[in-house]
């Protein structure tokens, strides 16, 4: 057998040597022919009878253009890094508005009684006479809601009842005096655990206490560190911080007895820079913010939800309190009045950029104290809102101080403005019947 095998090897062998050489044989006579072909060809003695014809042209095959469905097939196959991206960002932005839409479309409407009744309370700690508590308080009596704005005066009480809304109330709420504090929420209590008989022969029905919800105040003291009396600061530390906590204190046995959700709505821009000549809304900021964590801690167990809202830029429109107001002159004709009111408007369009609509607000407070959204959480609101809470924390302490500090040349013309003299003669404070405070020039 090994005898047969060697003799079947080298048959094989010497087969493959043979057809190597033949073929390398026909290689080198093919090379020499066409050598040989190519230098007759250019030869020029040769008559073109007797030249070789030239090897024939290759046949192009005739190029068909390709459809719209087969070129974009094409170019995702050589993008497919680029086609993917495009594909997550318009999916996750249809997702979006998609989801956003759906949201406003949702009715919202509070619970009521068997009977039609209304049995939410929600309690609104603001200024009457802030466009922002006017606008929530409105919005949560339509939606079902029987709304409650602590006072702690005759003239607050009577801007609320002017109102004529009998679900907007008054609530009689002096912190200055812990017995009358005390009084109020007992009288609270007890109008909330009496059982309410609105219709004769109908069931009766008990109220519940939905949310305790905290508003921005009036604006904060501007201008540098060096400009803030002691005075300034205990005012604003007592009623931006003070107050909250001692209302807080006493509604809290509350709120755990009837399961209600606490929000706080607080502005974000300036907080999250922490520009110069903000020193007092910073600190009162950071203090409040230390005192949410804090409190959430505490009373989460307990079933309270705390939330607290990091509002942005809002479109309270021209006709709220906020922007500034034209203070009429009895020697201006109708004429002048009514072009004065209209350069006013065009010229607050032009500074301030158009804001988020106050709906999407009303949406989230909702949203919050009836479905439980951001439990526990930060809901952000408004434009510019996470932007500059993300700028804030990112962003590096120096180019934000670059970019945040005035020039001294500024500071310098600005405090020597808020000491001179002629300021003072040369404005003077004029107030409505609302209790807002214009400019006006003599």
């Amino acid at each position: 057998m090994p005898s047969k095998e060697q003799d079947m090897f080298d048959i094989s062998y010497v087969f493959e040597s043979i057809d190597s050489f033949t073929e390398s044989i026909e290689k080198h006579f093919e090379s020499v022919s066409s050598s040989l072909k190519d230098t007759f060809r250019a030869s020029p003695w040769l008559p073109d009878s007797i030249k070789p014809r030239p090897p024939p042209s290759p046949r192009r095959m005739p190029v068909v253009p390709m459809g719209y469905l087969e070129a974009s097939r094409n170019w995702v196959s050589e993008h497919r890094a680029v086609t993917a991206g495009v594909i997550a960002f318009v999916g996750t932005g249809a997702f979006i508005i998609w989801r956003r839409r759906r949201s406003d479309g949702a009715k919202r409407r509070a619970r009521r009684a068997k009977n039609g009744s209304r049995t939410e309370v929600v309690i609104l700690v603001g200024s009457p006479h802030s466009p922002l508590t006017r606008s929530l308080s409105s919005d949560l009596e339509r939606r079902g809601f029987i709304v409650y704005i602590p006072v702690s005066g005759l003239s607050e009480e009577q801007l609320v009842q002017s109102e004529s809304r009998s679900d907007i109330r008054p609530l009689n709420f002096d912190i200055t005096s812990p017995s009358s504090t005390e009084e109020t929420i007992q009288k609270l209590h007890t109008h909330l655990t009496t059982p309410q008989n609105p219709i004769s022969n109908a069931p009766s029905h008990t109220l519940h206490l939905t949310s305790l919800i905290f508003l921005p105040g009036s604006p904060f003291p501007t201008g540098p560190v060096t400009s803030l009396s002691p005075a300034i600061w205990s005012d604003t530390l007592n009623t931006r911080l003070l107050a909250p906590f001692t209302a807080i204190h006493a509604f809290l046995p509350l709120l755990i007895s009837q399961s209600s959700s606490l929000l706080f709505l607080s502005p974000s821009i300036t907080p999250s820079l922490a520009p110069p000549c903000q020193a007092a809304e910073s600190v009162v900021a950071g203090g409040l913010q230390q005192y949410i964590s804090t409190l959430r801690k505490e009373v989460a167990s307990q079933g309270v939800n705390v939330v607290q809202f990091q509002l942005g830029y809002f479109d309270y429109g021209y006709g709220s309190g906020e922007q500034q107001q034209l203070v009429l002159n009895q020697h201006l004709s109708r004429a002048e009045i009514t072009s004065q009111r209209l350069e006013q408007k065009q010229a607050a369009a032009k500074k301030s950029p158009k804001g988020t609509s106050l709906r999407e607000l009303h949406n989230g407070v909702f949203d919050t104290i009836v479905r439980g959204k951001g439990r526990n959480g930060t809901v952000f609101i408004g434009l510019g809102s996470r932007t500059y809470d993300l700028v804030g924390k990112l962003v590096p302490n120096g180019i934000l101080g670059w970019m945040t500090t005035p020039r001294k040349a500024h500071m310098q013309e600005k405090l020597e403005s808020e000491r001179s003299p002629e300021r003072s003669a040369e404005w003077e404070r004029v107030s409505d019947d609302e209790g807002y405070v214009y400019p006006r020039r003599r």
